[in-house]
């Protein structure tokens, strides 16, 4: 068995598509002010880590979010596109509420978006990413900044319960802490927030 590697999941700072209750999926929709103020609290949190490595997805809310953490730990940001969003197919941009109770979506298990990604697709390249980390850089420890639907989904098959969805609430740049060898995972935090204080949210 390999030396585990430690991952911390973050998810990147308030983006403007966040902030208007609307889907962004693979779109490039960049951060707010409140979400550069939320990736310097989730900096100033992380300090206390020692990161060997912090990767992002290529869209530019994670890179910038990615780019605070890395600054304060003195490392560069590695790009990984496969992190990247789910692609929600013809919902990109479309308002919440406008999904929400059409026949196709389900509250308890993601399946597939019409004209975008299965949950077999998403899985395959997001988790295909974290086992290629744990298998080049065994017993070091890693930040990646993602976003909400592939963390979620990255944790929903790490707690072994998908294709149901772990629905735990998951506010931007909560963090979640895995252990890994490629074989066993253990989740040790869970979408933590406590960091997200009025400085951050105001």
């Amino acid at each position: 068995m390999s030396v585990p590697t430690t991952f911390y999941l973050v998810r990147h700072g308030e983006s403007e598509a966040n902030a208007a209750r609307r889907f962004a999926g693979q779109s490039d929709s960049p951060l707010t002010e409140r979400g550069r103020r939320q990736a310097e609290a989730v900096a100033r949190e992380l300090a206390k880590v020692r990161f060997d490595k912090v990767v992002s997805s290529d869209l530019s809310r994670t890179r910038d979010t990615a780019e605070v953490i890395a600054r304060s730990q003195g490392v560069p940001v590695e790009i990984v596109p496969e992190l990247r969003e789910i692609d929600v197919g013809d919902r990109t941009g479309k308002a919440f509420d406008e999904t929400a109770g059409l026949p196709e979506w389900r509250d308890d298990a993601f399946v597939a978006w019409p004209g975008g990604e299965t949950l077999d697709q998403v899985l395959a390249r997001a988790k295909g990413a974290i086992d290629r980390l744990a298998r080049e850089n065994p017993g070091k420890t890693i930040c990646v900044v993602g976003h909400g639907g592939i963390n979620r989904i990255l944790l929903s098959d790490f707690l072994g319960i998908l294709p149901r969805l772990d629905r735990s609430p998951a506010t931007n740049t909560n963090i979640s802490v895995v252990v890994t060898d490629g074989t066993t995972h253990k989740v040790e935090r869970l979408f933590g927030a406590d960091h997200v204080g009025p400085a951050a949210e105001d």
